[in-house]
């Protein structure tokens, strides 16, 4: 019986430890919201962008791009599709906000997750997402070309997912008729548009993708 007990607690420790590694596989874990309503006297468009770190970095070029045009607000963080809290973070902010626009970005994080793990919460994201107003113009970007630090004309060891990533939101996104913005094929074969850590984009990358974003409201 003791024997028995400390063969399911072992179980138990290691069913844990796989989840951490599963769901917690960065050393930095982030969150940004920033909510802004179009006023009555306005009546502008709500837009809302989700993603991350990228996101972060094109959000106020894109509010910039549409100032006087709409109203736009960000949720940003390092949680990939399929983290244990990152459908409740935006379930609980959908349900007390309503947007026009909604442009979403998920993809460079969560490497410990294969392509078809990511892909499996695909619908489900967009199901949350659409739940609250099935009317929302719904745009998928999908996921940058990612390159070796200081070796950019080299793709890295994660980048082959990230193409195998972006076939599945395609695919997904042709089914549901969703328009898909193409980061992908913006930065695969273009090296001045990164910087030296080979993720992310510099200016010029980053006025690109807001400039591909800002064509899209009307």
């Amino acid at each position: 019986m003791k024997n028995t007990i400390c063969f399911l607690l072992l179980l138990g420790s290691i069913a844990v430890q796989a989840q951490t590694k599963r769901y917690n596989n960065e050393s930095i874990s982030w969150n940004h919201s920033w909510i802004v309503k179009s006023t009555p006297q306005q009546n502008l468009p709500n837009v809302l962008l989700i993603g991350d770190s990228h996101v972060e970095r094109y959000y106020p070029v894109v509010t910039n791009l549409l100032k006087d045009k709409a109203a736009v607000s960000k949720i940003t963080t390092s949680l990939s599709m399929g983290d244990a809290t990152f459908m409740p973070q935006l379930a609980g902010l959908l349900a007390k906000h309503k947007f026009d626009y909604i442009f979403f970005n998920n993809g460079l994080h969560g490497v410990l997750f294969t392509p078809s793990e990511y892909a499996a919460d695909i619908s489900k994201v967009y199901k949350l997402l659409t739940k609250n107003n099935p009317a929302v113009k719904f745009v998928w970007a999908n996921t940058t070309a990612r390159r070796v630090p200081n070796m950019l004309d080299s793709f890295d060891a994660y980048h082959a997912d990230v193409i195998e990533r972006n076939k599945y939101v395609g695919e997904f996104c042709q089914k549901k008729g969703i328009t898909v913005l193409d980061f992908f094929g913006l930065t695969v074969n273009d090296t001045t548009l990164f910087t030296k850590d080979g993720i992310h984009v510099n200016e010029l990358g980053v006025g690109a993708q807001a400039k591909l974003i800002a064509e899209l409201i009307r």
